[in-house]
């Protein structure tokens, strides 16, 4: 009996490596027949076709977004669903093939495509949602499609599927929303969403060592922060940096801590032992504050899964001179606030040229973890998934 042997398919697999490919690309921000056009060079090289083109339904026509073979000067053509095979494929909601296209009662000619060279077709419908969203078109010059054939071109059609679902889904939440901004470049990320030690309440549970670990890296943060810092005069913002290294360096803070994490309201705990203690940390009416960002960014750096990522746009309910510094320390590309923001805090982000803008209403009804946002921090305006039409205004505006 043989031995069972574990095969790892590196690169070099053309079709491995080509599908593989096309779900990275079903991924992809940017114009949708940029990426439409990527995911048909892909799709031709493992279908070895000539001619593979993505047409998108847009109300009641098919109009094509991406091409591999064609002009340039294809994209954009437009097909009404049931006109031509095209459109048959979309109306029968099946896979069509013919061995030569033209010759069948349904072709319909499009005048400059040149489709007469490329006689052997095969299309496949994209469906989501019980409707067909697109349709997938192979074309070679000879060699009709065989049955193994149009079903590789139907399995290759699900990445496509997936890319045109998910631009949907973002359409549908996309929005522009206006609030104050207090300086800072027009800037692009993924919102990384900042939690409130309520929500962190109801997180995973922490130990010790994540407490410990959090702790060292916000020390970290803090040595990084004051050199980007160098300069800031801000007396308000200064208090703030002493806060927060007095916080950092607080033994009984980490004993209570510590504690709090064996709690069932965890981190929200410590909040309000601190609400009641003034002289722990601070001025009464700070400390409470600065101990509850604290608390909310020792979560957000225990937990591996955290969306507030180096180069994310983090957005938070209100930001505080801690979130503000551990955001300098941590390359954030730009705070962005529902709420308010502290006068230290706009004087850390200002020193630290952070674009922010705060009192962004209906801020967490559209933006999620991941989202796609620009940010102008001068303008104070925030697009959630924007088109790059919509980007490109923005700067013109400004």
């Amino acid at each position: 009996m043989s031995k069972p042997v574990v095969t790892v398919h590196h690169r070099g697999d053309r079709g491995v490596d080509g599908i593989l490919r096309l779900i990275e690309l079903a991924g992809h921000d940017g114009p949708l027949e940029t990426m439409l056009t990527a995911m048909c060079d892909q799709l031709a090289a493992i279908a070895e076709v000539d001619i593979a083109s993505v047409y998108v339904r847009e109300d009641e026509s098919l109009v094509m977004r991406g091409n591999h073979g064609f002009p340039a000067s294809a994209i954009g053509t437009v097909l009404a669903v049931g006109q031509g095979i095209t459109g048959l494929v979309a109306e029968c909601m099946r896979p069509v093939s013919a061995a030569h296209a033209s010759a069948e009662a349904a072709y319909k000619e499009v005048p400059g495509l040149g489709e007469e060279r490329f006689p052997v077709f095969a299309g496949v419908p994209l469906i989501s949602g019980g409707g067909v969203i697109g349709v997938l078109v192979l074309q070679r010059r000879t060699t009709p499609f065989a049955t193994d054939e149009v079903t590789l071109a139907t399995a290759l059609g699900a990445p496509v599927t997936l890319a045109l679902e998910r631009r949907r889904a973002t359409a549908v939440r996309s929005a522009r929303l206006h609030g104050t901004g207090h300086g800072g470049a027009i800037v692009l990320g993924r919102a990384g969403i900042v939690p409130t030690t309520t929500a962190l309440a109801a997180a995973n549970p922490l130990t010790e060592s994540d407490i410990d670990r959090a702790l060292g890296r916000l020390r970290e943060d803090f040595g990084r922060a004051l050199k980007k810092l160098a300069e800031l005069a801000d007396e308000a913002a200064c208090a703030a940096l002493d806060r927060f290294a007095l916080a950092l360096s607080d033994g009984r803070l980490r004993e209570r801590l510590v504690e709090a994490v064996a709690e069932p309201s965890g981190l929200r705990a410590v909040v309000r032992d601190y609400a009641r203690a003034p002289y722990r940390v601070g001025t009464a009416g700070d400390h409470a504050a600065d101990i509850e960002e604290l608390c909310a960014m020792i979560g957000v750096t225990a937990d591996d899964r955290t969306s507030v990522r180096h180069g994310a746009i983090w957005v938070a309910d209100r930001v505080g001179a801690f979130v503000t510094i551990a955001a300098v320390a941590r390359g954030a590309s730009a705070l962005v606030a529902a709420d308010t923001a502290t006068p230290a805090a706009i004087a850390i982000a200002s020193a630290a040229r952070l674009p922010l803008v705060t009192g962004v209403a209906g801020l967490f009804s559209w933006a999620r973890p991941g989202d796609l946002l620009a940010c102008d921090g001068a303008g104070g305006t925030v697009l959630v998934h924007p088109a790059p039409t919509e980007i490109e205004k923005l700067r013109r505006d400004r």
